[in-house]
């Protein structure tokens, strides 16, 4: 198409949402397409960084999807990699949970449970959940509420609470029931059990929280994420702009006319010496709480306070290189002790021995939910590194002086709270910004929703199709209106 006739887009952040967004635009040749990103590097929580020559993700991330066609993109992605000796390989999901010193297989296995909790524990959970079958919640408007009705309050506190809590850094009665809905569908702990005894022969229904098989790039998760940014500027042109941060959003009648950015990584420069970005679509995968009170102008009062009551839970990750090997056989821990900090280990190696520098070595990842106010946050990198240090010797996983070295890795806006007045707070701001003909919302932050990599890709691809409908659309009535000006004359 002649590059006149090309409509440009314009994408805010190069993580999945933004670079699955960017790919699909490019495919049909119609758009010019820019993405601003405001990390110095693509991927968003799904990136890949080095430090010592190891390799840490942050959290780490799996690939996981009931979708053929996700499944489809991640493969044909990863298949040109392979050329490279970066393989996707299919791993067996294995994860436990730390809770009093014993390690709990997830999904549940009677006999662990038994062996971890005792039999007399065990019949309480039991008769705790039988107790909430027969009388269960009726009003269910919090989290607890609705896992308390699928499990029984026992098993609640023992393997939800604490953890829970940990994350989001509030009551789990604060937290809303869509969260549990959302995260934990289809599964009690009858199906647990169920699964537990006879999930092998009915692999095809079981809920994903107790999916056993996913993909992953033999060099991190952001690998694919790499080979996607090189296909969207070597293969298609597209252009990719990296430490931008977006400070106003110019619209006029409900239409975004641009964006303007600064560069942060020029320490020269400052918030007034601004690039201005014009387009004829935006989409976005910034947080909505930003891009509310980043428009110029500014909505109306209710608008703009809706958008300051959005709440972000940010992680930290401590990254630690320790001098042992097979410190443990699983892919996470999840830390249900209220003793430490710490919400979650990810052990690299298991995902792929190419994430370490040595064979003898082990790639650890501390995951510390946040917020930005907290003490935690503010603290040094040497503070935090000595902190994770501390509970992992505590908990009896590693020895401080078998640790080699550390980084610290900091996201602020890692996971948006469903506190209980959020969908209120939501439904305002969405729709407000349903009314723009030329911004489409997608991503994680981008619908203040706390999805998985594979549906933060499917709202890109939704997004790309309403766009493209729309310009077929476009170009139909100018036929029509052509078709009747020939008529007349």
């Amino acid at each position: 198409m002649d590059e006149k006739l090309k409509k440009n887009v314009v994408i805010i952040g190069a993580g999945p949402a933004g670079l699955t967004a960017a790919f699909e635009l490019l495919k049909s040749s119609n758009f010019n397409v820019q993405i601003l990103e405001k990390d110095s590097v693509v991927g968003g929580l799904s990136k890949t960084l080095e430090y010592k020559k190891c390799k840490f993700d942050i959290g780490p991330h799996h690939f996981i999807t009931e979708s053929e066609k996700i499944n489809k993109w991640w493969h044909d992605v990863m298949e040109e990699e392979r050329i490279y000796g970066n393989d996707f390989i299919q791993l067996s999901r294995f994860t436990r949970i730390y809770y009093k010193n014993h390690l709990f297989h997830y999904p549940l296995q009677p006999l662990n449970v038994l062996r971890g909790l005792s039999i007399f524990e065990c019949i309480r959970c039991i008769l705790s959940y039988l107790k909430i079958r027969m009388f269960p919640i009726k009003n269910v408007s919090s989290f607890q509420d609705w896992v308390t009705n699928r499990f029984g309050h026992r098993l609640f506190s023992i393997f939800f609470k604490t953890y829970t809590e940990k994350v989001w850094g509030i009551s789990c009665k604060e937290i809303s029931a869509d969260w549990a809905a959302q995260r934990i569908k289809r599964f009690s702990l009858s199906s647990a059990i169920f699964y537990a005894f006879f999930g092998r022969w009915f692999k095809k229904n079981v809920p994903r929280t107790l999916n056993d098989k996913f993909f992953y790039p033999s060099f991190g998760a952001g690998t694919l994420w790499n080979k996607v940014c090189r296909k969207i500027y070597q293969d298609y042109g597209g252009k990719i702009a990296l430490n931008q941060n977006v400070v106003r959003i110019k619209h006029k009648n409900f239409k975004i006319k641009s964006l303007l950015t600064y560069n942060s990584s020029d320490k020269a420069n400052d918030e007034r010496n601004l690039t201005e970005h014009f387009g004829d679509y935006f989409l976005s995968s910034m947080p909505l709480k930003d891009l509310i009170l980043r428009l110029d102008p500014l909505p109306g009062k209710m608008i703009v306070n809706a958008a300051k009551k959005l709440c972000y839970r940010a992680l930290i990750t401590v990254n630690l290189i320790v001098n042992k090997k097979n410190i443990c056989p699983d892919h996470w821990l999840y830390i249900h002790e209220k003793e430490v900090m710490m919400g979650r280990i990810g052990n690299m190696n298991n995902f792929s021995m190419y994430m370490v520098d040595d064979d003898n070595h082990t790639g650890l990842s501390l995951e510390y939910f946040t917020y930005e106010h907290d003490v935690l946050w503010k603290m040094s990198d040497d503070k935090i590194l000595e902190i994770g240090k501390a509970e992992l010797q505590k908990m009896g996983l590693v020895k401080s002086e078998d640790i080699i070295d550390g980084m610290i890795l900091r996201e602020g806006y890692a996971y948006p709270v469903y506190d209980a007045n959020y969908q209120d707070h939501l439904r305002i701001i969405l729709d407000y910004l349903n009314n723009f003909s030329n911004l489409k919302l997608m991503g994680r932050n981008g619908l203040h929703q706390y999805n998985n990599m594979d549906l933060a890709m499917i709202s890109a691809i939704q997004s790309v199709e309403d766009i493209i409908k729309n310009e077929e659309l476009i170009l139909s009535n100018q036929f029509v209106k052509n078709e009747k000006h020939d008529l007349v004359v």
